[in-house]
């Protein structure tokens, strides 16, 4: 099966051709410059006593105004003082790139505007496409802004030639949080010398300190498709890890007599919508209701809500998921995704998408913000029920009634380094989740991260052994990076009422790993990078009477191995076990390696062995994994793609018994025209018993595409089905069918409309039952909310 792999992933390698000449991509000569160019460069790095990197912002006159069209014909533009001279970032780290770039900034009481020159000689080669927000064209330029110069937090605005916005928060100086959006402006155009960018970022998007004159850290990357290739204002040093670094920004000072401008905003919202579920009367929804956010000062935001709108328009995609824990899906909801990077820990104490899971949210209030002497803090209470101000067919029978509370507090320490707590409840009438941490991000120097937790998560049961551990070492670098784990998680830690946590309750483990990562530069014989990985893992199971006797009770059919100890049946059937081993061992490796070529192509290998227990005892195994990855549609290809193959042990969960599996991955997407995006995905799995007997099959097949009318208005079109047989005592087949169609509106900025349809069938054939495409769930949401700023 191997030989075979290898020879489909040769096959496809040649047939894309790897040649070094592809898509334009230019070589260079490391030996043309010498040693005493790259000393220089370092110097003006890391010289904090020269102005190297800094930039005077322009105070717009009064009566002048700034029209955001991506023309950059203002008068202003010309008057600002302009800077360039980018050094490349990738692929040849300090070296001049192929094309000039320059910028300016303007400001005028409660805006920033930046302005920004990307000449090019084969401006046909500029890649102008539109995609939905939160996505970046091939040719952009990502802003990076740290306003309240604490060298730790900050924001990042992407924007390409069609002006396409794409933001995120940055804390801990290299964390990042892309569930932000502000409300911002962009334009680009482009003409026969390049493309031109102009942006304008309204101050009440941004915390900044009190002060007259303000100092902000600042840098712009340009990334240019043609060739690849990535070049930045102030230079980022090979040395340093690939993440751009709060610590590391240029400066743009000249900022002064400036507001966070309007206090208050408003975001009323009205709902319609129904779903029908087979076997249940159609659901008719009428909501309405709104968010209210107070700014008091640059530093403290509080969102007061009522009836929020937590419309999710987007449907949860189908996962092939042959574990026993539940997929984690990502937060869409916008009261939770506005400024929540407060409340992230090393182990996620706290989950947001928990709230709100089995019923409506009556109402809820957060505050965030940043204090005097480097205190961040947030605070976070929801209560979930029946509201009145959203009817109901069904009167929302079943609704959960539970109040949830989460507050959050972080202390800025020695430079980037910060030390925090997390507190966390979920109460309801039958019982409750509470959760306590301890937390601390330390960055000892540019190469050296330590991040580190101490928490306690308990329930109603009162159970002790309810603590957990984390202690984690990085060490970054471009040649060769180290990680190092420690992880504790006792038997009754539970967090994932309030929080998430891949456990099983009454079960908890002691974790050690290891990764070292070497990863030479080549930039020859069309190989710009090879990167290999290994790592070794040692975890040691903590298994309880609890976690045994509750399988027990669920599966009747289940024999716990020997060394468990002896199970005994008590009257009326409930059988129990005692004695035996708990702490059981086990080691693992992982070795993998990527080999990147210049042509933006990679071929990935990776094999790992382990060994595991179970309720039916330990067990050893091997998984291992082929791919291959054509050069990406951001890379400014028209049409991208890859392919996976991989295999190996695992567990069967359902049947408890050790099999094997097979898989196979492919995924395309490409650019149909200038407005329209498609992707397609297709995974196929075969799982196998121990004796070699396959007992299931699993398929998964899904498009996805974009039409976009305008860049703040588009139509989404998802389709998906997921097909599962399995082959036990008889043939059980499940089939499931996702068709999801969104019409997005942006008609103003902050102001959406949304059309939403989902609509879900299932295939069922059993000895004793059959269904083909039969209905099971449809669902219609129109919703428009609006932005009113006071």
């Amino acid at each position: 099966m191997r030989g075979k792999v290898f020879s489909l992933v040769i096959i496809l390698m040649s047939i894309s051709g790897i040649h070094t000449t592809s898509y334009g991509q230019r070589i260079v000569d490391y030996d043309n410059y010498s040693p005493a160019y790259f000393d220089s460069v370092r110097a003006m790095v890391n010289d904090t006593t020269e102005e190297h990197y800094v930039i005077r912002a322009h105070r717009l006159p009064p009566e002048e105004t700034i029209t955001i069209d991506g023309k950059l014909t203002e008068g202003a533009w010309r008057e600002a003082e302009h800077s360039g001279n980018f050094l490349e970032k990738e692929p040849y780290p300090l070296v001049k790139p192929s094309e000039k770039t320059e910028f300016a900034i303007l400001y005028d009481r409660e805006n920033l505007y930046i302005g920004v020159w990307c000449w090019d000689h084969q401006p046909d080669k500029i890649i102008q496409v539109i995609t939905p927000r939160g996505t970046s064209g091939p040719d952009n330029l990502m802003i990076f802004l740290d306003t309240y110069h604490d060298r730790r937090t900050g924001y990042k605005f992407t924007v390409s030639p069609t002006g396409v916005q794409l933001d995120e928060l940055r804390y801990d100086d290299v964390k990042r949080d892309a569930n932000w959006n502000g409300v911002w402006y962009s334009a680009g155009s482009v003409d026969d010398k390049g493309w031109y960018a102009e942006v304008k970022i309204p101050f009440f998007n941004l915390r900044f300190r009190d002060i007259p004159e303000q100092i902000w850290g600042f840098n712009i990357i340009r990334t240019i498709s043609k060739n690849a290739s990535r070049s930045q204002w102030k230079p980022h040093l090979p040395e340093w890890d690939n993440t751009t670094r709060m610590s590391k920004l240029g400066e743009i000072v000249g900022i002064r007599d400036i507001s966070a401008g309007r206090q208050f905003e408003l975001r009323p919202y009205g709902l319609t919508g129904s779903t029908k579920t087979a076997d249940i009367p159609a659901n008719n929804t009428l909501s309405m209701g709104a968010d209210l956010r107070y700014s008091p000062t640059n530093n403290i935001t509080t969102d007061v809500t009522i009836n929020p709108d937590f419309a999710q328009v987007d449907a949860d995609v189908f996962e092939i998921n042959l574990t026993r824990f539940p997929t984690r899906f990502k937060e869409l909801r916008p009261f939770f995704t506005e400024r929540t990077n407060i409340f992230n820990t090393p182990m996620e104490l706290f989950y947001s998408r928990r709230i709100g899971a089995r019923s409506d949210i009556l109402g809820g209030l957060k505050m965030t913000g940043k204090l005097a002497h480097g205190v961040e803090f947030g605070a976070l209470g929801n209560m979930t029920g029946q509201s009145v101000f959203t009817r109901t067919q069904d009167g929302g029978a079943g609704s959960e009634k539970a109040g949830y509370a989460v507050f959050r507090a972080k202390k800025d320490l020695l430079g980037s380094s910060s030390l925090g707590v997390l507190a966390a409840t979920k109460e309801q009438n039958t019982g409750y989740n509470r959760v306590l941490g301890v937390d601390g991000s330390f960055i000892l120097d540019d190469h050296n991260l330590l991040d580190m937790q101490i928490a306690t998560g308990q329930t109603e049961a009162g159970f002790r052994q309810n603590m957990g551990y984390l202690l984690s070492y990085t060490r970054t670098g471009d040649l060769f990076g180290i990680q190092a784990l420690l992880n504790r998680v006792e038997p009754y830690f539970e967090i994932n009422r309030i929080g998430y946590l891949q456990k099983e309750a009454y079960r908890g483990w002691n974790k050690g790993s290891g990764l070292l990562r070497f990863s030479p530069r080549i930039n020859k014989h069309g190989v710009r990078r090879v990167i290999l990985n290994m790592e070794v893992n040692h975890a040691v199971e903590l298994f309880t009477d609890h976690y045994i006797n509750g399988w027990l009770a669920k599966n009747s059919a289940l024999n716990p191995d020997p060394m468990f100890g002896a199970v005994e049946s008590a009257p009326g059937g409930i059988r129990s076990i005692s004695s035996g081993i708990r702490r059981p061992g086990n080691t693992s490796h992982h070795e993998s390696a990527e080999i990147d070529f210049l042509n933006e192509m990679s071929v990935t290998m990776a094999y790992s062995g382990f060994s595991a227990t179970e309720l039916t005892g330990g067990y050893a195994g091997e998984k291992w994994l082929l791919g291959y990855a054509t050069r990406s549609l951001h890379y400014g290809t028209r049409y991208a793609g890859t392919v996976h193959l991989s295999g190996g042990t695992y567990y069967n969960f359902d049947r408890k018994y050790v099999g094997t599996r097979q898989t196979v991955s492919m995924s395309g997407e490409g650019r149909l025209r200038r407005n329209i995006t498609s992707a397609l995905e297709g995974e196929y799995t075969r799982t196998f018993d121990g004796t070699g007997v396959q007992d299931g099959r699993y398929w998964k097949l899904s498009s996805n595409t974009n039409w976009m009318f305008t860049k703040d208005f588009y139509l989404r079109i998802h389709a998906q089905g997921i097909f599962g047989t399995t082959y036990y005592q008889s043939e059980v087949t499940h089939n499931q069918y996702l068709l999801s169609a969104l019409l997005s509106w942006e008609y103003r900025p902050g102001g959406f409309l949304y059309l939403a349809y989902n609509e879900g069938r299932i295939d069922r054939a059993t000895p004793f039952e059959s269904q083909y495409f039969a209905f099971n769930d449809r669902t219609l949401v129109f919703k428009m909310s609006y932005l009113l700023n006071m």
